[in-house]
């Protein structure tokens, strides 16, 4: 059984973790697979808070709990104030009222060490900002807490009620249990959706970040860390270098899922078992082989010591230099943000994280923790407090003038009311009868882009000229069929036999069948828009229907966020900011390739060379996040209906 003895190998193990979830968050692009650093972090706590406790238990015969969790809040808690204090000073100056109030809850669920279920309950449909949330790495630190909280009192009690053997079992038991919730998870999500059932054609619990923030689906990392305490290092064997090739297969699992790996993957949470073992292998070749050099170098060392402090700063400061240069960042940015990650994480480690970890010596008597509990806690009380008052007041509105007082104190939930009314009344619903309503049979299909199209329709108040139903599509799944088992599984993965019977709802619609002009409305990404010309010659074959697509509107920048900057602004309705680089190169894309169907461009109608129009003449976001219209924007998209070259073939027989 080893010791506690620093290990500087282990620094230089968690120097790649954070290295490489940094670079990450930084650009996807330079590293795909950089998130699982993260997953590194933990195999490294299972292991050393397992071997730490072991070693308390076995050489005293006791365990002090209150020691554990005082040593853990004097290791963390410093550190993470420092990074909450600096999120609001910035976020006070820099945010708008909905992103201030999401910053307070995220404080308070931070503090509590909740970030994870916050962050997973606040995912919606409008929630697709994440890159602009400055605690949300937090959630990481949550499910540390989380186990750090659990397994003392586990293992504790396996190490006084059972055999020493039955430990590693039940550890090897542990982890093979959360592996295996991973792998049910994504083996057929229809599984999922029936047992926690549907509200509204969607699922009541997302898999994805269901798998993705709950402690349950990251046991199993904690557990190949928390298992090497019973696992010997390997010796050389007949002189063959058992420890460096134990090694350099770590390394190789470790850097094939950096490089390789992305976030698009099918079954991702199931396949982080690849770094994990690689950090594994590292952790278990111990520290004194002829290759350790490679991680135990100086350089990395370093790194490894400041990554609790650069893990917690690098991710605010992307995000508020973001915020504030509110347009796509450049290779100079990113170095600024690296320098000044690395400045602010050296300051916190020498200045907050050394001098908190230890009583001074002058305060050791019988109480030398007090005044550390006591700043403590008036730092949470603090922090509690202004959060509270932050979200209470809805974001701080006192700072803006009273022309946008009424749009500003909207949240993002606040418009899922107007958004979602018509497409719902709609969903599924029969025509009218020819005797009553003799227009155009339309039928639009899709996501919340049919929503927004459907709102643009009655605003125009042509909706009494037409005879208009919807088919909502849920689950993800896209108005993109049909396809064969094969195509299916590519396609949506273990969603596919949800996705399957979504399409044959559609396709087995009576208002389908019947309609004059199908509109398929979906977010459309790029990999898959070789199948809307296949879907819309697949209705052309089989309905009398003519197809019309429609196109993407995503901005560079959030409709809230810019009536913030500009609020003060009296030509706000003059102001234009770019497209979104992938919506052009998607829409260039439909537009191309469009031979079974009609193109639509809402863009047409309030953008133009030098960018869109983002607020009425009245001061109204027209776009209130990056893609979809508010009331009054979408009032004033249809007041221009009657320019376009689509509006008579869409609501009139040709």
């Amino acid at each position: 059984m080893s010791n506690l003895n620093y290990r500087p190998d282990i620094d230089g193990l968690r120097a790649i973790a954070v290295l490489s979830v940094v670079l990450y968050h930084m650009e996807e692009t330079f590293l795909s697979g950089g998130f699982v650093g993260v997953d590194i972090f933990f195999v490294i706590s299972g292991y050393l808070i397992t071997k730490l406790i072991y070693k308390e238990r076995s050489e005293t015969g006791a365990f002090s709990y209150s020691n554990f969790y005082l040593r853990r809040v004097r290791r963390l808690f410093p550190a993470l104030f420092v990074t909450l204090l600096f999120s609001l000073l910035v976020s006070a100056q820099l945010f708008s009222p909905a992103d201030l109030v999401d910053l307070g809850k995220s404080l308070v669920a931070a503090v509590f060490s909740v970030s994870n279920l916050y962050f997973w309950s606040s995912v919606s449909y409008f929630d697709n900002d994440s890159a602009l949330k400055p605690l949300l790495h937090t959630w990481s630190l949550s499910v540390e807490e989380q186990f750090y909280f659990l397994w003392p009192f586990i293992l504790v009690s396996l190490l006084c009620f059972s055999k020493r053997i039955s430990i590693p079992i039940f550890i090897v038991l542990m982890g093979l249990a959360s592996l295996l919730l991973n792998v049910w998870f994504f083996s057929d999500q229809a599984n999922i959706v029936n047992f926690f059932g549907t509200e509204e054609n969607e699922p009541v619990l997302d898999i994805q970040s269901t798998s993705f923030y709950w402690l349950p689906f990251r046991l199993f990392e904690f557990s190949l860390g928390a298992i090497l305490i019973w696992i010997k290092t390997p010796v050389a064997f007949k002189k063959v270098p058992v420890n460096e090739l134990i090694f350099l297969v770590g390394i190789g699992l470790i850097g094939s899922a950096i490089f390789l790996f992305s976030s698009e993957m099918d079954y991702l949470s199931t396949l982080n078992v690849v770094p994990c073992l690689g950090a594994a292998l590292i952790i278990l070749s111990g520290p004194k082989h002829r290759l350790q050099w490679l991680i135990s170098n100086s350089c990395l060392v370093w790194v490894g010591l400041v990554s609790y402090s650069l893990y917690l700063i690098h991710w605010p400061l992307i995000v508020f230099y973001k915020y504030w240069h509110f347009t796509k960042l450049e290779k100079l940015d990113y170095v600024i943000i690296a320098l000044l990650s690395f400045l602010f994480s050296w300051l916190m480690f020498r200045y907050v994280e050394t001098p908190f970890r230890k009583p001074k010596p002058r305060l050791k008597n019988k109480t030398p923790n007090r005044p550390f509990l006591l700043s403590a806690a008036v730092a949470t009380l603090l922090i509690i407090g202004v959060a509270a008052q932050a979200i209470a007041s809805k974001g701080w509105l006192w700072r803006y003038p009273d022309a946008v007082l009424a749009q500003l104190q909207y949240q993002k939930g606040d418009y899922s009311d107007y958004f979602w009314k018509n497409i719902h009344a709609l969903d599924d619903q029969p025509f009218q009868d020819d005797t009553i309503n003799q227009g155009k049979k339309i039928v639009v299909m899709g996501d919340s882009m049919a929503a927004d199209f459907i709102n643009v329709l009655y605003a125009a108040g042509v909706t009494d000229k037409i005879n208009l139903s919807a088919m909502k599509v849920g689950h993800h799944c896209k108005t993109l069929f049909p396809f064969d088992d094969a195509q299916y599984k590519k396609l949506y993965g273990s969603a596919k036999d949800i996705c399957r019977k979504e399409h044959e709802r559609l396709m087995n619609s009576p208002s389908v069948k019947q309609a004059d002009t199908i509109v398929l409305a979906s977010y459309w990404d790029l990999s898959r828009t070789h199948l809307i010309e296949m879907t819309a010659a697949y209705l052309r074959e089989n309905t009398s229907a003519d197809v019309l697509v429609l196109g993407l509107k995503d901005q560079e920048t959030d409709g809230m966020r810019f009536l913030h900057k500009h609020s003060f602004s009296a030509q706000i309705h003059q102001l234009r900011t770019p497209l979104h680089l992938k919506a052009t190169v998607i829409n260039n894309r439909v537009k191309a390739q469009s031979k079974s169907y009609f193109y639509i461009d809402l863009l047409e109608l309030f953008c133009n060379d030098a960018g869109c129009q983002r607020a009425t003449p009245e001061g109204y976001i027209i776009i209130f996040d990056n893609v979809h219209l508010s009331e009054r924007g979408a009032e004033f998209v249809a007041q221009k209906f009657e320019s376009v070259t689509w509006y008579s073939r869409l609501l009139y027989k040709q």
